[in-house]
């Protein structure tokens, strides 16, 4: 005879397994804007400034010239995640700048980052969208 146990574990798997917690079903998506925003804030003497980011799948570097930078692109239905470096190599120690990646109006992730010692920042920030 089969041990009973396999059939007892297998009935409360299966109970587990189509019951789901209250606030599962009260979340909402955090966006339903396929827009993404890409930003460097922050206050930073650095004039060697770049950023390479992800739109869609590619790639692309950039030469900033000042801060505020921003980078908008409405993200492809099958695009599902992103994200962008920031460098500047000749800013003054301590100089301290923001990335943040947005989707519609919500900000999804932010990283600081502060140029260290030989006046280098180098920072990366991503997220996943809805």
């Amino acid at each position: 005879m089969k041990n009973p146990l396999i059939y007892v574990f297998a009935v409360i798997m299966s109970a587990v397994s189509l019951t789901s917690c209250s606030d599962d079903d009260d979340k909402k998506p955090v966006s339903s804007s396929r827009e993404i925003k890409y930003e460097v804030t922050g206050s930073t003497t650095a004039t060697d400034m770049s950023a390479t980011y992800t739109a869609n799948g590619g790639g692309t570097s950039v030469d900033i010239t000042s801060l505020p930078w921003t980078y908008t692109y409405t993200a492809d239905t099958d695009t599902y995640a992103g994200g962008f470096n920031f460098s500047a190599i000749d800013a003054q120690p301590g100089d301290k700048v923001t990335l943040n990646v947005y989707q519609g109006e919500t900000k999804l992730k932010s990283i600081d980052a502060t140029a260290d010692s030989d006046g280098i920042i180098v920072a990366t920030v991503s997220a996943t969208f809805n």
